[in-house]
């Protein structure tokens, strides 16, 4: 005779073929069924699921179970979403560093992003006389990012705009990002909170864009 354990196995793949069934397990002790659990969905009472799960555990092991070992929890159907369909985790790439450098009539941007130990490095040369430190930002952030990705070519900056929101100075950004078989554009903002800060805004609203969709992607290490 086979091992209860394993017969309780099968009966589980039973029970879960069962119309209504979500998941099932069958908990054993000392060679004797002390729990059925169920997982259902609201197709069928509680009632006729007992019923049902009586019956296979007859037809499986050839013994009748006492319904008071069979629990029944049910869940709106349309509220399960399947393991495949599952977002994947939202990635946090964070804000590190940013340092500036002046050699002759250009500047220098780098920006250092971090994710858990790791740190990402990207840098953006610009001439001093373009005025323009928070483009110079967004590109060096979007390079840190690229590194982190491993995949030069699939970010560009498309646009970035300095506006007034509710009275606060912001900064705010278009990114196109293509890798395999994914691609769009997003948008980013983040406050403006002193004029010292303007680069840090830029390279967080890049982040902003990017930091949803980054795990969508499935590129995370």
């Amino acid at each position: 005779m086979q091992d209860l354990k394993q017969r309780c196995t099968e009966l589980d793949q039973l029970l879960n073929s069962l119309s209504g069934v979500i998941a099932a397990r069958t908990v054993t002790e000392n060679d004797e069924i002390t729990d059925i659990h169920i997982l259902s969905d609201s197709t069928k009472s509680p009632k006729q699921l007992v019923r049902d799960v009586q019956s296979a555990v007859m037809a499986r092991l050839g013994e009748p179970v006492d319904y008071k070992l069979i629990s029944i929890a049910q869940v709106d159907k349309q509220l399960v979403v399947p393991a495949d369909q599952v977002p994947a985790p939202e990635i946090r790439l964070n804000l590190a560093r940013i340092s500036t450098s002046l050699e002759g009539s250009h500047m220098e941007t780098t920006v250092v992003l971090s994710h858990h130990e790791k740190v990402y490095s990207g840098s953006s040369r610009s001439s001093v006389s373009s005025r323009n430190p928070a483009m110079s930002a967004a590109t060096a952030c979007l390079n840190a990012v690229r590194q982190y990705l491993n995949e030069p070519g699939q970010l560009s900056l498309m646009e970035l705009q300095k506006n007034i929101i509710a009275g606060q100075a912001c900064v705010s950004v278009a990114v196109a990002l293509a890798t395999g078989d994914f691609e769009g554009q997003y948008y980013g903002i983040a406050p403006i909170k002193s004029a010292d800060l303007e680069v840090q805004a830029a390279a967080m609203a890049v982040l902003s864009a990017l930091n949803r969709v980054l795990g969508v992607c499935g590129i995370e290490e």
